[in-house]
C-alpha cells in the first residue's frame, strides 16, 4: 500500500490524501476497484478488503474524503467538508482522482461506495457519466438506502437552521440524535453506543478507538450532504446513471441506514424503474450496518467476487 496525495480538483489549498493498493508485478491486473468510503470513517480500513481482492487480481484505490482520515488530519478540518457547497466539491473530487489515477492504467473500473461513499458514487455515476462510460464497468453500493427527495430537503432545512444557531463549523445535538444517535435504538442489550456498526465486537472496538472515526460532523457538511442527497435521489438524476452499467447492492438486513432493508429495496426498485438493466441486491440476514467488516464478511467478500467476474462474461 502506498498513501499518497493529489491537489483538490476545487484549487483551493491543502490536499486530498488516497491510497492505493498495487496488484503484485507478477500478476496481470484483471481491473481496478475504487472505493468510496462513508461519513466518519476513512479509507485505511479497507485494508483488509484490499488486500483480499489484489490476491483476486484487482487493483485497488480509495481517498480519505474531505473532512475525514489524513486529508482532514492535514488539513485541520476532521468532519467539516468545506465552508460551502463541500458534497459538490466531493463529487468533483472523485472524478479527478479518478482521472488522475486511471491515466497509469488502461484496467476497467469499478466503483464501490460504501454508506455516504455510496450515495457519492451515484452521485458521480449521475453527473459525469459520459467522461466515466469509456471506463466504468460496475457499480457496487454498501450500506445504502433511497428516500424521496422531500424527505432529504426537509432534513436539509433543519441543518440549515441549526447551521444558523451554531454556525457553520459546530457541532448539532439535535442533528446527531436525528442520525447517527438514533441508529443503536433497533439493538437489544447494547454493548456500547456504535453496535449498529457490526455485531463483530472487534470491529465495533477498534471503530471507537480510532480518532478518525465516529466524530459528528459540522452543520455546514450536513447542509451540503442533504442537498445533495435531494439533488441525487430524483428519479430525473437517478436516470442518468447508465442503464447499461451493472450494479450491485447489499447490506446488512439489520442495518439502520437502510431502514432494516426496506430503504435498499426501495433504492433496487427506483434503480429498475429507471431502467437499469443489469441489476442484482442482496440483504443478509442479521447483519448490520458494515458487512464488509461483518462477522460473515469471508461470505460477503465470496458474494462480490462472484459478481465481479460474472463482469467478465
Amino acid at each position: 500500500m502506498t498513501l499518497k496525495t493529489i491537489a483538490f480538483a476545487t484549487g483551493e489549498p491543502g490536499d486530498c490524501y488516497y491510497r492505493e493498493w498495487p496488484v503484485q508485478s507478477s500478476r496481470h491486473p484483471q481491473g481496478w476497484i475504487h472505493i468510496m468510503h462513508g461519513m466518519a470513517e476513512h479509507s485505511a480500513r479497507y485494508a483488509e478488503l484490499a488486500a483480499y481482492l489484489n490476491q483476486q487480481g484487482f487493483h485497488v484505490t480509495a481517498d480519505d474524503h474531505r473532512g475525514h482520515g489524513k486529508t482532514a488530519e492535514a488539513n485541520g478540518n476532521l468532519y467539516h467538508f468545506a465552508d460551502n457547497d463541500g458534497w459538490n466539491q466531493m463529487v468533483d473530487d472523485q472524478l479527478q482522482l479518478i482521472e488522475h489515477l486511471g491515466s497509469d492504467n488502461q484496467l476497467p473500473l469499478i466503483i464501490l461506495g460504501h454508506s455516504m461513499g455510496s450515495f457519492l458514487a451515484m452521485h458521480t455515476c449521475q453527473r459525469y457519466a459520459d467522461k466515466l462510460s469509456d471506463r466504468l464497468r460496475g457499480l457496487v453500493l454498501s450500506g445504502s438506502n433511497y428516500a424521496p427527495p422531500w424527505v432529504y430537503s426537509s432534513a436539509s432545512q433543519i441543518a440549515r437552521v441549526e447551521r444558523a444557531r451554531l454556525g457553520g463549523s459546530s457541532v448539532s445535538k439535535l442533528l446527531e440524535s436525528m442520525s447517527f444517535g438514533a441508529f443503536n435504538n433497533a439493538f437489544k442489550p447494547v454493548r456500547t453506543d456504535k453496535d449498529w456498526i457490526s455485531s463483530d465486537t472487534e470491529t465495533v472496538d477498534r471503530y471507537i478507538a480510532d480518532p478518525h472515526c465516529g466524530g459528528a460532523i459540522s452543520t455546514q457538511s450536513w447542509y451540503d450532504f442533504l442537498r445533495g442527497l435531494a439533488t441525487l435521489s430524483a428519479p430525473a438524476a437517478m436516470a442518468k446513471i447508465s442503464k447499461q452499467l451493472p450494479i450491485y447492492i447489499f447490506s446488512g438486513a439489520l442495518d439502520p441506514v437502510g431502514g432494516a432493508g426496506k430503504g435498499v429495496k426501495k433504492l433496487a426498485a427506483m434503480l429498475d424503474l429507471v431502467g437499469v438493466k443489469q441489476l442484482s441486491c442482496r440483504l443478509y440476514a442479521g447483519g448490520h450496518h458494515e458487512m464488509l467488516n461483518e462477522t460473515n464478511k469471508e461470505e460477503v467478500y465470496r458474494d462480490l467476487l462472484s459478481w465481479l467476474d460474472d463482469l467478465k462474461r
